[in-house]
């Protein structure tokens, strides 16, 4: 993820372009985040999702693969009753 100023933004247009072809790029304005600069392909990609692609196929890095063997353990204990004396 990239973040620039609206300065930035405005000095150096193609360079954000040029970064917002790998991943997002969002640009601030005084310290809030205004704007998000998407490639094409990434936008049309978001606008007309593909049917069986998960949300986490959706939200996770290129790098992280999916192995299907997520394991969640619910702690089932009691846990601890706290002193609340004086």
């Amino acid at each position: 993820m990239s973040v620039v100023t609206a300065s930035q933004f405005n000095q150096k247009p193609s360079e954000v372009k040029a970064l917002s072809e790998h991943e997002p790029v969002f640009v601030t304005d005084r310290g809030h985040t205004t704007t998000v600069v998407l490639s094409i392909a990434e936008y049309e990609r978001l606008r007309n999702p593909q049917k069986g692609i998960s949300l986490f196929d959706m939200i996770a890095p290129a790098d992280v693969e999916d192995d299907g063997d997520l394991e969640i353990h619910r702690d089932r204990s009691l846990g601890r009753i706290p002193d609340l004396g004086d």
